[in-house]
């Protein structure tokens, strides 16, 4: 495994999320304009941005482990990647 990372940001770009290949976060931005919505719509916002950048993390690993042929059937897909970047999208 490398030092790999993964970003997701808000449509707007008002919140950006970094996440390491081994799926923990290592940083969260918030712009001024986005500290002006409610808290919830905030931490909602977060947490969208970290499960697309995860799963982005989840698909390199599982490619690399389809290509030994160890066995990934637990593991996220593309579509869950396809789901959460439709939701992100949606905020």
């Amino acid at each position: 495994m490398t030092e790999e990372s993964f970003t997701a940001a808000t449509p707007d770009n008002a919140i950006f999320v970094r996440v390491a290949l081994a799926g923990h976060t290592l940083g969260v931005q918030i712009e001024p304009a986005a500290m002006k919505r409610p808290a919830i719509d905030i931490a909602r916002s977060i947490m969208a941005c970290n499960d697309v950048a995860y799963l982005r993390g989840q698909l390199v690993i599982r490619a690399e482990l389809e290509g030994r042929s160890i066995p990934v059937d637990d593991m996220p897909t593309e579509q869950d990647l396809a789901d959460a970047e439709r939701k992100l999208a949606e905020l």
